[in-house]
């Protein structure tokens, strides 16, 4: 009975004595960012901040139409940022924020936005299963239907894709304006959205391509093709003065340049040929002979496989040399 009672009080007071243990936790560093926060029209957007990862998440809704956040960061007492404090672009993955507390410990935030926006981006096909859409290389007023929920041309972005997944992408500045979108009502009663006034690049070369749209982190892309192909080229308005002899630049902002046959005014009844020095998808340097008599001249032009084209209210004025 006595060892029992030995070995029970042994007992408390190891208890006893563990109970007074305590266990020291580890020290917080002070480079910490605190708050991060992003002002928007109605308010703030606050970012999440994961300690564990490093990672500052902010969710930003659509509608507010963003293509920067200016956030605002709040750092531990002591603390400083590495970076200037500016604006960064929605579909920024690569920012980070380095801090240094006043303990000299240091931390890096890896910065993740994500965009709220409507799902799936669904656009209309241009070609169907039996028959393929053609646009003409140059050609200025393309247009697209999709569920972009943005009036802001600029978040749509359209792209042509080649085979070997190059992408060329479509101008919103062309001759006739800046590209512009317009919501309306669909068949169905669904809202949707039309950009006109795009241009197909000047660089591409004939072929099928795919077309690929992007509106902010979205992307959709048609399941049938488009052939493109050259069509009659155009050649923008101008009246240039020449000295006789010299020569003067023609261009072309749309419809690209194929192969000159011909470069001509009619110069007391007679057709006479002007030298054509040089010549680019967009750009030629024509030669006006030196036996031209000063006058404004109508020219007509023959590209290789497309008519005639005589320019009536477009003039050439020679002067003396």
């Amino acid at each position: 009975m006595k060892l029992k009672l030995i070995m029970y009080t042994a007992m408390v007071f190891i208890g006893f004595t563990s109970c007074k243990k305590t266990m020291d936790l580890p020290a917080q560093s002070d480079s910490k960012i605190l708050e991060y926060k992003v002002p928007v029209s109605d308010g703030v957007i606050s970012g999440v901040i994961d300690e564990t990862d490093k990672t500052i998440t902010v969710y930003v809704p659509f509608y507010y139409q963003l293509d920067v956040i200016d956030p605002e960061i709040k750092l531990a007492q002591g603390a400083k940022l590495k970076e200037e404090i500016l604006p960064v672009e929605v579909l920024n993955n690569t920012m980070t924020y380095t801090v240094t507390g006043a303990d000299k410990s240091s931390s890096t935030y890896k910065l993740i936005i994500k965009l709220q926006q409507v799902t799936p981006l669904v656009i209309d096909e241009l070609s169907s299963e039996t028959t393929t859409a053609s646009l003409g290389i140059g050609f200025q007023m393309a247009s697209f239907y999709g569920n972009f929920n943005t009036n802001d041309a600029n978040k749509v972005r359209v792209f042509l894709v080649d085979a070997a997944g190059k992408e060329s992408e479509f101008s919103h500045t062309t001759g006739y304006g800046a590209a512009a979108v317009a919501p309306f009502n669909g068949a169905d009663g669904k809202k949707s959205y039309n950009i006109s006034y795009m241009g197909v690049p000047q660089t591409v070369l004939p072929g099928l391509y795919k077309v690929r749209v992007k509106v902010l982190s979205l992307t959709a892309e048609m399941k049938y093709p488009v052939q493109l192909e050259y069509i009659t080229p155009q050649v923008d308005y101008v009246t240039p003065t020449v000295k006789q002899g010299e020569t003067f630049a023609i261009k072309s902002s749309g419809p690209v340049f194929t192969k000159f046959e011909s470069f001509s005014i009619m110069v007391n009844g007679e057709k006479v040929e002007l030298g054509i020095e040089n010549q680019t998808i967009n750009t030629a340097n024509v030669r006006v002979p030196a036996t031209v008599p000063p006058g404004a001249y109508s020219p007509s032009i023959i590209f290789e496989g497309f008519p005639k084209l005589t320019y009536t209210f477009w003039n050439i004025t020679v002067i003396a040399k």
